[in-house]
């Protein structure tokens, strides 16, 4: 792949994308991604700029040429026919630049990404997950999602637990790319082949949204399914029945290096593969550090989160109602430069959005913004009310995700000191004094008539009315690991089966539901949410695509789907 890149950016289509979802769009992480790509020939950004003029001097300072594409109606985005012809303009007449990267969800652009590709053209595509449609990503030689670009699936040094579902599909796609190669007596193949093989059959595939920085790690973490070999400083991959010939007898892959003993090529046993395959089971302090991470708060440290907070608070407070919220962060960055601190905008919009979650600010009735004015909630009257509001959020995900409270460990990953409980007590009765949380025998849990508290979410209704219908056999295990069992198995069925896989996945929704009912150890909300969201998803594939049923699959089953998402991903305590 040629180094020499060309970017076509449908800016509108992303913009409005990432304000949804993030309350404002930051380029910088994605111009980072970009250029470590590879050297940009070409930068190019469509929309209408003004509309978008706030943007305009962050685009021009990192040298991206703004195309201009007037609006003819509210609403109307006429970006995707001129980048279209550009794009291939610059393909039959600069032959030199081999690689394309087209960034939108917008599935008009298949077309023009199937094109590039008879030009002999390498097509990166790079779009939002739950709105790029499916054909766009098949188009593309690789697609990866705009939220790993942005750096919304990782901080600085941790990537965010992707899902079981999620590691197995990739684990699958792992196995059936070395059949391709066994089927081309091809074995070991070397790893970067490997993962070229991987993109071949899907374009999707990145060892970002599955938790790991590098292809090799992974690799590393599935030696239950595969064997390495080193061979001239270069990893090579074959599945774990290989039966290495002479020639690679002599060079196993060690874990740390050729210099270790440990040898963690697979086949050892079938213990050792059992032991493999068994659920790693996540400590508590694990587990909120995983919310944690969720929410990003690991990416700031304790002292610059506080001086943030509290600097946010002053300006709220003597300048009420007479900035954006784009205006102050920017003020707060000068301000910080000028003091020798380095401290992103990123950063500050990720300590901003810890109140903006729990309703620390207060917009008028105006549309939450960041292009509004922006006041203090009005209960709110100090400013050690405002912190503590704004790091309440943590502690609400941790009940909204139906993990039991232990107080120090929360301190230990809030406050950096496991003594201050009494921190965490004070945030407890503030959600409480909100009605956010309720106390029931000692245990948080979120208010509802029962210990699940969306059970008469308006929304699920669909989806709880098959749960509590679902037959389960009589003879099937019960408990949250079952569940989980049919979770890995329903993701393995969608390809193939969907009514299969949906009744594998109601399933799931039911011995979650009980679990979490009954209390049971390990039972957390997250993971029925998820089990839901999944079965929406493949129940209304089964309603569309097999029984053409599109009248009841989109107004009955995608709100549920919608709203099992979002308070997944989320996690955060929107306050409602």
């Amino acid at each position: 792949m040629s180094n020499q890149l060309a970017v076509f950016m449908d800016f509108e289509n992303i913009a409005l994308w990432a304000e949804q979802e993030f309350l404002d769009f930051e380029l910088t992480p994605l111009m980072e991604y970009l250029e470590n790509r590879g050297a940009i020939a070409i930068l190019r950004a469509y929309g209408d700029w003004s509309r978008f003029s706030r943007y305009r001097e962050d685009l021009m300072n990192h040298a991206v040429d703004l195309i201009q594409i007037f609006s003819i109606r509210a609403g109307k985005n006429r970006a995707d026919i001129r980048m279209a012809l550009d794009a291939l303009e610059v393909a039959i007449q600069r032959t030199h630049i081999d690689t394309f990267i087209i960034i939108s969800g917008d599935s008009d652009f298949g077309p023009l990404v199937t094109k590039l590709r008879e030009y002999g053209k390498y097509t990166l595509g790079i779009g939002p997950r739950e709105v790029t449609h499916p054909l766009l990503v098949r188009a593309c030689d690789e697609f990866i999602y705009l939220e790993v670009a942005l750096g919304e699936l990782a901080d600085e040094d941790r990537l965010i637990e992707p899902s079981a579902s999620e590691l197995e599909s990739a684990r699958q796609l792992l196995l059936k790319a070395l059949r391709v190669h066994a089927q081309r007596s091809e074995l070991p193949v070397l790893a970067a082949k490997l993962k070229q093989t991987m993109l071949l059959l899907d374009s999707t595939f990145s060892e970002a949204s599955i938790g790991h920085t590098q292809f090799k790690t992974w690799l590393e973490q599935n030696t239950d399914i595969l064997t390495l070999f080193i061979k001239d400083h270069q990893l090579y991959v074959a599945p774990s029945e290989f039966d290495p010939t002479p020639e690679w007898e002599d060079r196993p892959w060690r874990a740390g290096g050729l210099g270790n003993s440990q040898q963690l090529t697979a086949g050892t046993g079938i213990a050792g593969v059992a032991a493999a395959e068994a659920p790693v089971k996540l400590s508590l302090r694990q587990q909120y550090n995983q919310i944690f991470t969720r929410l990003k708060m690991t990416s700031v440290d304790f002292a610059t989160r506080r001086d943030v907070l509290r600097d946010i608070y002053r300006e709220l407070s003597e300048r009420s109602g007479e900035r954006t919220t784009d205006e102050l962060l920017d003020e707060l960055c000068d301000r910080y430069e000028a003091q020798g601190l380095i401290r992103s905008k990123t950063t500050l919009r990720q300590i901003w959005q810890m109140g903006f979650r729990q309703r620390a600010f207060d917009y008028h009735e105006q549309v939450a913004s960041v292009h509004v004015p922006v006041w203090l909630d009005a209960e709110i009257d100090s400013e050690a009310a405002f912190v503590q509001r704004a790091e309440s959020g943590f502690v609400y995900a941790v009940v909204n995700a139906g993990l039991e409270i232990d107080k120090t460990e929360l301190a230990i990953i809030l406050l950096n000191d496991g003594e201050h409980t009494e921190y965490i007590d004070s945030l407890l009765e503030d959600l409480e004094q909100r009605g956010l949380v309720i106390q029931i025998e000692g245990r948080y849990m979120l208010p509802g008539h029962s210990s699940i508290p969306f059970a008469d979410e308006p929304a699920l209704q669909p989806i709880i009315y098959d749960i509590e219908n679902v037959q389960l056999p009589d003879s099937m295990p019960r408990g949250f690991e079952k569940a989980r069992s049919l979770s890995k198995t329903a993701m393995l069925q969608r390809s193939q089966d969907f009514a299969a896989s949906a009744r594998s996945y109601l399933m799931a929704c039911r011995l979650q539901w009980d679990a979490v009912e009954a209390g049971e150890p390990g039972a957390v909300l997250e993971d029925l949410r998820w089990y839901m969201a999944s079965y929406a998803s493949v129940r209304a594939g089964e309603l569309s695509q097999i029984h053409r049923d599109y009248a009841h699959s989109r107004p009955t089953i995608w709100p549920s789907f919608s709203w099992c998402r979002r308070t997944t991903r989320c996690g955060a305590g929107c306050a409602g």
